[in-house]
């Protein structure tokens, strides 16, 4: 199926060259893994409609921050056509949002055919992502001292809940001046897509995936965990399957969520140290992907396929005691708007965004809804 986080499509079951985002929305060592107490009173269940970023034809979200109070994407500009109708184009604009202040656009617009990848800091102060160029990819961090500055690394998919270190493809970068890359399976070509961190700049944790073998299509990726010290580790791959993509990691770094190959198509999956790589199935459709968890794992959100199908996805929240759940029957989203896709979760698991499809208005639009736990 189609990462519903990025603009470019995997083909034939393949990594695309371009990082997927990863919401590796995790606590720093100041934050706690879990926000808020757990005595805590349950949320009042809820679902609003973001409506489009001002100017834009169509939006999308990437993911949220950890606290929950941000959410972070991509909107394509709004051009007039003839007769002064609006069109879309290939210029796009990052924005913040939040339910006090609504749409904050970040920076100029950006001229290319990609954009996608991106991450919010654990409060939503550090924003990265891609603000593309013309023919180049160019990424960002953003913070609203500093504005938008370019980054020395061509993709930022992913950023620690600190702020202080981002990631993506084969590279990671300090706010300290430290850069580096994550490596290669050893025997394999060094060509890595990291996904998702946790931890802090000081004692990161990276998921992604790195090239692990090769079939008819080309090469093959298995997921990955990666820290300083121990380097890439082999995530392995599901039963009947040969490839894997890690896309986000818990803040407690325990629980590592993304999707793996099942005789030939992708299935949802949760992994951890105990239980290895499990099948998390889908919702009666051929095939499901998970992007984002909860603090502790214990929520994991993504999109599936359904028995009635055509195509498109739905979104779904995954819990231990419930299964996987189609996102639409839990909540109550407006008659014209598709669920699709849940692309960030906060750490305490009750706060959920992602992406959806306004039928009256033809156009992509985000969703915030919040959650109780089951």
């Amino acid at each position: 199926m189609s990462h519903p986080k990025t603009q470019t499509a995997r083909a034939a079951g393949t990594l695309a060259a371009a990082a997927v985002l990863a919401a590796g929305l995790a606590a720093s060592s100041a934050s706690p893994v879990l926000a808020g107490p757990r005595h805590a009173a349950a949320p009042t269940a809820g679902f609003q409609a973001l409506g489009e970023m001002p100017g834009a034809v169509s939006t999308d979200v990437d993911g949220i921050s950890g606290d929950g109070s941000t959410i972070a994407g991509y909107g394509t500009l709004c051009f007039s056509g003839p007769g002064g109708t609006c069109t879309s184009s290939n210029t796009v604009q990052a924005f913040r949002w939040t339910p006090a202040g609504g749409y904050q656009l970040l920076g100029s617009p950006g001229r290319s055919d990609f954009y996608g990848a991106g991450a919010v800091s654990y409060d939503g102060s550090v924003i990265v992502g891609e603000h593309p160029l013309p023919n180049q990819f160019a990424a960002f961090r953003w913070t609203a001292a500093t504005g938008m500055t370019q980054l020395p690394m061509n993709i930022a998919a992913a950023v620690t809940p600190d702020g202080a270190m981002v990631a993506g493809g084969d590279n990671w970068q300090k706010t300290s001046g430290q850069a580096g890359t994550f490596g290669a399976f050893p025997g394999f070509a060094d060509q890595t897509q990291a996904q998702g961190l946790a931890g802090t700049a000081q004692a990161p944790v990276a998921v992604g995936a790195a090239i692990k073998g090769s079939d008819a299509f080309g090469a093959t990726f298995h997921a990955f965990r990666w820290t300083p010290a121990a380097g890439l580790q082999d995530l392995g791959v599901l039963p009947g399957g040969d490839q894997s993509i890690a896309i986000a990691i818990s803040a407690d770094e325990k629980v590592v969520v993304g999707e793996a190959q099942v005789s030939g198509l992708w299935h949802a999956f949760r992994w951890t140290a105990a239980t290895g790589m499990a099948d998390l199935g889908t919702l009666g459709g051929a095939e499901s992907a998970a992007f984002a968890a909860s603090g502790d794992g214990s929520v994991i959100v993504g999109a599936s396929l359904t028995s009635g199908s055509t195509g498109s996805s739905v979104a779904f929240r995954w819990t231990a005691k419930t299964g996987m759940q189609d996102l639409q029957t839990l909540v109550k989203p407006p008659r014209e708007l598709i669920v699709q896709s849940a692309t960030g979760v906060s750490q305490d698991g009750t706060v959920i965004t992602g992406n959806g499809f306004n039928t009256k208005a033809g156009v992509d639009e985000p969703w915030r809804a919040v959650l109780p736990l089951p």
